[in-house]
């Protein structure tokens, strides 16, 4: 009876010693981080996007950025090129100087913080909107715990341990936020900050969906709702490096009699939707496809050809109407159809292409284009919902073809590949669902009771 004791007290003797030992472990490498979750916040709440790919691994990985140090000259002029006619010519030269400056600080890439600046703002450092202030929107409560008097202050964690590090900002930041170099230092810290965070933060704070990188909490916080903001910013990325690089368009060859170039610059571009998809509930069936775009961005012409026509759509089976591009900025607009104002080249007999939801136009009827030559800017003209993004149709023999296999994966990812397709698809199946239904209970009312 004795020996039984003692066997049961060293059992539990060791039986306690073992779980401290577990639990001392557990706590040593805890990657719970010491603060609640930071999170970005508006009155209306924020939602993430469908026009996402429902595997962000489908993207191809990222351009290596062009070695250091940066030609200041160079950059300028694609920084400025980027953000073309949304301000001066001055104003846009000291921001470049000022995004490098900011990037060589913090020891982040250059090319991805002018692809933010682009992204967030439109290069408006005076912006201000429910998602944040300034150059790259930065929402003072969301990292108010972090920000503090000429010192930016968080944890990272060091094998399952959170260590303290610090960076410089300037002082009184948060209150300068309208100031672009300030801002320009303060989100720079910030994005080094992320990158460091990253991704700890993703074991630490349950709820991310999939995600490629840091920049995704830059615009959300710890927890990752949506990759929407990412992918445009990588986008922006890569607009960046080619014209810092002056790449020029790559061509495709196809089965249409000619080789094509992608319209946008920054490929692989999204394209949320295709042909076939349900437009005004059912009424009428999409006839393109959608590329997500900025607004303002440059559209270039397919392959070479002769420029069709020029003008709006109308509503309704009314013929459209056609408009020189020196009258834009004078008439009066009507109420728009689907396609908006839009143009049309003609490439090879029978073969066209057509732009449309335009913003504006360059070119005229009759004028010669060559394939990356740049004929419109991006707009949402003649949409209702939609937000700016290109409506592009190929048409051959008067019938109009998918433009995603013509373009290819390397210009475009597909439809099938976002999240707007398969909610699209779902709608449409909905849809159709309830027309069988509603026809099947017209049958049997014909049948029950004929006239």
């Amino acid at each position: 009876m004795h020996t039984r004791r003692v066997a049961r007290s060293t059992f539990l003797v060791w039986a306690t010693l073992t779980v401290l030992a577990l639990a001392a472990q557990a706590f040593a490498t805890d990657v719970r981080p010491p603060w609640p979750a930071r999170k970005r916040r508006t009155d209306e709440g924020l939602r993430p996007g469908v026009h996402e790919l429902k595997d962000p691994k489908r993207w191809p990985a990222e351009p290596e950025s062009p070695p250091l140090p940066v030609d200041g000259a160079r950059f300028r002029a694609a920084f400025s090129g980027l953000c073309e006619g949304m301000a001066t010519a001055r104003m846009l030269a000291r921001m470049s100087d000022e995004v490098l400056d900011a990037a060589a600080e913090a020891g982040v890439d250059p090319f991805l913080l002018g692809a933010l600046v682009y992204r967030e703002s439109r290069c408006t450092p005076t912006l201000v909107t429910p998602y944040g202030i300034g150059l790259l929107q930065i929402q003072a409560r969301m990292i108010a715990a972090n920000a503090r008097g000429e010192t930016l202050r968080y944890q990272v964690n060091e094998g399952g341990v959170w260590k303290d590090h610090t960076r410089p900002i300037p002082r009184s930041a948060l209150a300068q936020l309208q100031n672009s170099r300030v801002n320009l230092r303060l989100g720079a810290a910030l994005l080094a900050m992320w990158q460091e965070q990253h991704p700890a933060i993703d074991a630490a704070f349950v709820g991310s969906v999939p995600h490629r990188g840091a920049i995704a909490h830059l615009g959300w916080g710890d927890v990752v709702r949506g990759t929407g903001g990412e992918d445009r910013a990588f986008i922006a990325r890569r607009l960046l490096i080619e014209r810092y690089l002056n790449k020029k368009p790559t061509a495709r060859e196809t089965d249409l009699g000619f080789a094509v170039v992608s319209p946008l610059e920054g490929i692989p571009r999204v394209a949320p939707s295709g042909p076939g998809e349900d437009r005004d509930e059912g009424a009428r069936a999409h006839r393109g496809l959608d590329i997500d775009a900025t607004a303002g961005e440059p559209i270039a012409s397919i392959a070479d050809g002769i420029v069709w026509f020029t003008g709006f759509d109308l509503p309704g089976r009314v013929r459209p109407q056609v408009v020189r591009p020196d009258e834009l900025a004078t008439i009066r607009r009507p109420e728009l159809g689907p396609g908006g104002l839009f143009v049309c080249v003609r490439h090879v007999s029978r073969v066209f292409s057509c732009y449309m939801h335009l913003q504006t136009y360059r070119v005229s009827i009759n004028d010669r284009v060559q394939a990356g030559q740049v004929i419109a800017n991006v707009g949402r003209s003649g949409t209702k919902v939609s937000g700016a993004h290109l409506h592009l149709e190929i048409h051959r023999d008067g019938e109009a073809i998918d433009p995603a296999p013509v373009l290819g994966p390397d210009f475009v990812i597909p439809p099938q590949d976002t999240v707007a397709h398969d909610v699209a698809m779902a709608n449409k199946k909905v849809r159709l669902k309830k027309e069988r239904r509603a026809r099947w209970k017209d049958h049997l009312a014909e049948r029950n009771h004929p006239r």
